[in-house]
């Protein structure tokens, strides 16, 4: 961990999903659905799949997708998984356009299920007012998926710098996605707060880059957050409404 004299707050920087938009429905059974329809997609486009034998060989890929990249943090596209499934049908080289076009309609059925957490933006306008640099960084296989998100909750005029894992190829808790957003926002670490859900990827990762960290409880009950009981925030909030005053008490 990098030790630093801290400073007072500069800049806040955002995780996305589940801190800002919260996902409502059954996860699992959403991304289930999801991948039927990218398959249906590619046979309209004249790919001779079977809707759901392909999409329990995209589930068995994508979730090695998963795993390898929650090790190494490196976020690969996700189009090169989607062409391994199509390559044991003995489909190679698919039109770019048509495998672009699937996939946002996969993301797009998933994406009606994010909703805007009721307090997100009144959180940002008080920040903003105040003067605070904000950014997001947000772990996303797909950078069309998180900006059309962004742009759907009407995020992005809030937020000085936006850093989407699919476009820098790291993944939190990687430090140095951290220090692109400090770069970006010309503040440094010490004189900077990540707020995020997960311990592992937005505590953890945030304090290892020299930033400190508030952890919103939004998903306590998940195992990466139930598993990572030796990882301490600078502080905790149950919802942004929380964030000014708590950012208030790491003033120094």
């Amino acid at each position: 961990m990098i030790v630093t004299v801290k400073g007072p707050v500069q800049a806040v920087l955002f995780d996305l999903g589940y801190t800002l938009i919260n996902f409502e429905g059954d996860y699992k059974r959403v991304m289930a659905e999801a991948y039927l329809v990218l398959a249906q997609s590619l046979r309209t486009a004249g790919y001779q799949v079977d809707a759901n034998d392909f999409a329990m060989r995209f589930d068995r890929i994508i979730n090695e997708y998963y795993r390898s990249r929650d090790e190494d943090m490196t976020e690969r596209p996700i189009e090169q998984y989607l062409a391994q499934v199509l390559t044991t049908y003995e489909i190679y080289d698919p039109l770019n356009s048509l495998v672009q076009n699937a996939l946002e309609n996969m993301y797009r059925a998933t994406e009606n299920h994010w909703q805007l957490e009721s307090d997100a933006l009144p959180t940002l306008q008080v920040l903003k007012d105040a003067g605070f640099r904000l950014g997001i960084i947000t772990n996303a296989a797909n950078a069309d998926n998180a900006n059309r998100l962004i742009d759907m909750f009407k995020l992005r005029p809030y937020f000085d710098v936006i850093l989407i894992s699919a476009v820098e190829k790291i993944r939190k808790p990687d430090t140095r996605i951290y220090s692109r957003a400090l770069t970006r926002l010309e503040v440094p670490s010490a004189n900077a707060v990540m707020v995020g859900d997960t311990l592992t990827a937005d505590i953890l990762g945030a304090q290892n880059a020299g930033l400190r960290a508030v952890w919103i409880k939004r998903r306590a009950e998940r195992s990466e957050n139930q598993l990572s009981s030796d990882i301490t925030p600078d502080a905790v909030i149950e919802s942004l409404a929380e964030l000014p005053d708590t950012l208030s008490g790491l003033q120094v």
